[in-house]
């Protein structure tokens, strides 16, 4: 398998944000990631809610394929549950805030901060907390259809968020078509068959995910009078 990105690189344009407040850390990453991949991420991708393993963050997807993604991910207010046991690897660089995480006959925390990368193996397992809030970058490599269920099942059969169901697999679809049209990691310019399909999911997917896509948040008090 010949991968597009490199964890190390990752973390390094990860690394851009740091000190930066939100949301031109978020800024910085991008514009490291385009100097080092130019042309390989989709920039225009919603920010969305994502529920899975009990745990409630919004995430921001700049790329995706059937064996890789990348996304900048978190929350403000703090939450907590379980990483799921996936055949994917996760590499993380902590970007702002904390979490803290456990295994399996691990007794003591291991308390991550701003720079610090965290790495969940495939067919391993995380109890996490990320006490207050913090941001992360995340880069995901492996069989990622896979992992699909577990991205949505908390809100198809919990929350019945719909619509933020309906967006992860619309976005999701939006990004395959991206990489579909783009040459392999070598150059290699992609075959015409699947530069078809990708232009088809490129056009289809932000169609849907603006179709399925909920109202912006509103705090205004509603009144009768």
């Amino acid at each position: 398998m010949a991968y597009v990105f490199d964890p190390d690189t990752v973390h390094e344009c990860a690394l851009a944000c740091l000190g930066k407040p939100k949301p031109a850390m978020f800024d910085a990453f991008a514009e490291a990631m385009e100097s080092s991949y130019p042309e390989r991420l989709d920039l225009d991708q919603p920010w969305i809610f994502s529920n899975a393993g009990g745990a409630m963050i919004q995430m921001k997807l700049y790329y995706a394929s059937l064996f890789e993604y990348i996304m900048i991910w978190g929350t403000p207010i703090g939450s907590e549950g379980h990483s799921g046991r996936h055949a994917v690897g996760f590499w993380d660089t902590v970007i702002d805030g904390e979490m803290w995480y456990y295994g399996e006959g691990q007794f003591d925390k291991r308390v991550y901060q701003p720079a610090d990368r965290v790495y969940v193996g495939p067919n391993q397992a995380r109890a996490m907390n990320f006490t207050d809030g913090v941001w992360a970058v995340e880069y995901a490599r492996g069989p990622l259809p896979l992992s699909v269920p577990f991205g949505v099942a908390d809100e198809l059969l919990s929350t019945l968020d719909f619509a933020t169901a309906a967006q992860t697999l619309t976005v999701y679809a939006s990004l395959v078509g991206h990489h579909w049209q783009q040459p392999a990691p070598d150059g290699t310019p992609a075959p015409a068959l699947r530069r078809a399909l990708g232009t088809v999911l490129g056009r289809i997917g932000p169609m849907l995910t603006n179709a399925v896509r909920p109202p912006a948040p509103d705090d205004r008090i509603p009144s009768d009078t």
